[in-house]
């Protein structure tokens, strides 16, 4: 479990000592590594962004209030992320399409699959880059599509349109994990 750091390592943190900046850093590593590896593949690019974010928490730290420490640097690491998207090159281009989301109603899928975390992350970095950063945003950080649309600069029917386009290579990855999984119990049973 988590625990919250005390005030004072933080006014130390903040007044530049590396001790209690190292201590804060082990503290707010796992936050921000399992933040980072919901977004990226590449494990340079991951420390990167968890190196970025944790500059910035030293940086902003007489910002914040009392109250969940914790969930303030995931607010810090989130908003780094979407940072960088719009420092890259491509971001207009990837994130272009303003296109009306369809409603086709919803697919009932069940199954009996239990996915590790390991294994859900390796379907999240399976999306396109924006459909993993909009899906990300929505789904597991909570925020609505007018906020995702206002942060990356898109429309909200641009911020639905990536949510469907992921949940829809979701589904199928979850369909053929589970696929591959009869497969796998049928072979054994032979």
């Amino acid at each position: 479990m988590n625990q919250e750091p005390h005030a004072d390592q933080l006014k130390a943190a903040g007044a530049g000592d590396r001790r209690a900046q190292m201590a804060l850093y082990e503290l707010c590593y796992p936050v921000l590594i399992n933040v980072a590896r919901r977004y990226y593949q590449n494990q340079e690019d991951q420390m990167t962004i968890v190196n970025n974010a944790f500059v910035k928490v030293i940086q902003f730290l007489d910002t914040y209030k009392k109250g969940r420490f914790l969930s303030w640097v995931k607010q810090i690491i989130a908003n780094e992320i979407i940072d960088e998207y719009r420092r890259n090159k491509r971001y207009h281009e990837l994130y272009r399409f303003d296109a009306q989301v369809e409603d086709r109603g919803t697919f009932d899928f069940q199954t009996d699959a239990i996915f590790t975390q390991e294994q859900l992350q390796q379907m999240l970095l399976c999306l396109s880059e924006p459909a993993r950063l909009v899906f990300n945003l929505f789904a597991i950080e909570g925020y609505s599509h007018k906020e995702i649309a206002k942060m990356l600069g898109v429309t909200e029917e641009t911020s639905k349109w990536h949510t469907k386009m992921a949940r829809k290579k979701l589904r199928e990855l979850i369909v053929h994990s589970h696929e591959q999984a009869k497969q796998r119990s049928i072979g054994s049973a032979i």
